[in-house]
C-alpha cells in the first residue's frame, strides 16, 4: 500500500478540495463529534459478515493520532440497503443527539438516478449542512463490480456546495481498466473486503490532508439549492406516535431490520379490515415498510383522503426481506390530509415501519 502507484490511486480519487473552512474549524475544538452516513458498505458488511474494523474506524484512527489533543466521537449512521431517503429517515431520528462536526455521506451504490434520488440527496445534504452544529460536510462516491455509480448528480451537488468529495469510483474505474482486480478490493460484487475499506480511508484521509491545508479563509456560505430541497423538512411518523391508529396490526419489534427501523406494525393474519390510519400536515408522504423477492408479503393500498394514491408492493425483484423507503405521492402545496393503509391479501404479511412527511 505503500507503492507509487496505490498513492497515485489514492491521489486519483479527489474530486473537489472544497471549502476548507468548516473542517478546520472543526478540528481546533477539544472535541469532534463524527457522523458517517451510508449504506452496508459503511456499517463494514463485507458481504459475509461485519469486519471487527471498517473504513469508518480507520478514518476515526487516523484524526485521533493527527491530533492527539482531540477527542474524536464517531456515530455510525448507516444500515443495510439504505440510500438517502433512508438517510432523510435517520437524520431526522437521531441527528440532534449527535450534532456532529464532521459528516461522511456515501450512497453512490445504493441511490438511484431518477429525480426522486437526486431531490433526497441534495435535501439530505441541505439539512446536513444546516444543522446548529454547522458541521462540514464530505461526499463519498462508492461504485460496483459493474461499474454502477450514480455520483454524476451528487458530483454536481458537491460542486454547487463547494464540498469536499472523494471519487472512489473514478479511480477504481481507472484502476480496472488498467489492469487492477475486483477481487482484490471486494469479495463479491458491492461489498469491499478488509483491503478494499482501507483503500476508502486512505482516499478520504487524502481529501480531508488536501482540504486542511487549504489556507483559503473565506468563510462558508451554504448556497440555494441545484436541483430541489422538496424532502429537506422529512419527519418522521412512527407507529407509536399518537396521531397513528391501527386496526388489525400489532406492535412489531424487530431489531433484524436496524437499530435506525427496529419497531414497527405486522399485520394480523386474516383481519380482513386491517388498517392504519394517521392525519398530518405535509406536501410528500413516504413509507418505510419490508419488501423480499418471494410472495411472502402482500401489497398495500395507499390511500389519501379516501382516494387510492399508491400502491406498496411487497413483492420486489430488488427485495431481501429489507427496508424499503419511498415516496408515496406528492401534492403541489401542503395542506392536512388523512391517510390510511389496507393490505390487500389478508393470507399474507405486511410489515410497515413507518410513515414519512414532509
Amino acid at each position: 500500500m505503500n507503492s507509487p502507484e496505490y498513492r497515485e490511486s489514492v491521489c486519483g480519487s479527489l474530486y473537489n478540495t472544497g471549502n476548507s473552512v468548516r473542517l478546520r474549524r472543526a478540528l481546533e475544538k477539544k472535541k469532534v463529534n463524527l457522523a458517517f452516513a451510508g449504506g452496508s458498505i459503511t456499517k463494514g458488511w463485507d458481504g459475509k459478515g461485519y469486519l471487527s474494523e471498517n473504513y469508518t474506524d480507520y478514518i476515526t484512527g487516523y484524526l485521533t493520532g493527527r491530533y492527539p489533543d482531540t477527542e474524536f466521537v464517531s456515530s455510525n449512521l448507516s444500515t443495510e440497503s439504505a440510500n438517502s431517503f433512508i438517510g432523510l429517515s435517520i437524520t431526522d431520528k437521531v441527528i440532534g443527539e449527535t450534532g456532529p462536526d464532521i459528516v461522511f455521506i456515501e450512497y453512490a451504490v445504493n441511490n438511484e438516478c431518477g429525480h426522486e434520488h437526486i431531490v433526497s440527496y441534495e435535501s439530505l445534504v441541505k439539512r446536513m449542512l444546516s444543522l446548529p452544529s454547522a458541521p462540514a460536510v464530505i461526499l463519498v462516491f462508492l461504485i460496483n463490480k459493474s461499474l454502477y455509480t450514480s455520483q454524476g448528480y451528487m458530483k454536481r451537488i458537491g460542486m454547487h456546495y463547494d464540498l469536499t468529495s472523494v471519487s472512489v469510483a473514478d479511480t477504481m474505474k481507472n484502476m480496472l481498466e488498467n489492469g487492477f482486480e475486483w477481487e482484490k478490493y471486494s469479495d463479491d460484487v458491492i461489498h469491499p473486503n478488509i483491503w478494499g475499506h482501507r483503500f476508502i480511508a486512505d482516499c478520504v484521509i487524502n481529501a480531508l490532508e488536501k482540504s486542511c491545508s487549504d489556507t483559503c479563509k473565506t468563510e462558508y456560505t451554504v448556497p440555494d439549492p441545484v436541483f430541489s430541497l422538496d424532502y429537506r423538512d422529512y419527519h418522521t411518523v412512527e407507529s407509536t406516535d399518537s396521531s397513528v391508529r391501527a386496526d388489525g396490526f400489532e406492535n412489531f419489534s424487530c431489531p433484524e431490520y436496524g437499530e435506525y427501523f427496529s419497531s414497527g406494525l405486522r399485520y394480523i393474519n386474516g383481519h380482513r379490515d386491517a388498517s392504519v390510519k394517521f392525519e398530518g400536515e405535509f406536501r410528500t408522504l413516504f413509507a418505510a415498510y419490508i419488501h423480499d423477492k418471494t410472495d411472502r408479503f402482500s401489497d398495500a393500498d395507499i390511500l389519501i383522503d379516501g382516494h387510492k394514491k399508491a400502491v406498496l408492493q411487497g413483492t420486489s425483484i430488488y427485495g431481501w426481506g429489507n427496508v424499503n423507503l419511498r415516496n408515496v405521492f406528492s401534492f403541489e402545496t401542503s395542506g392536512r390530509h388523512q391517510v390510511e393503509l389496507r393490505v390487500r391479501d389478508p393470507k399474507k404479511e405486511f410489515i410497515l415501519i413507518e410513515f414519512g412527511i414532509s
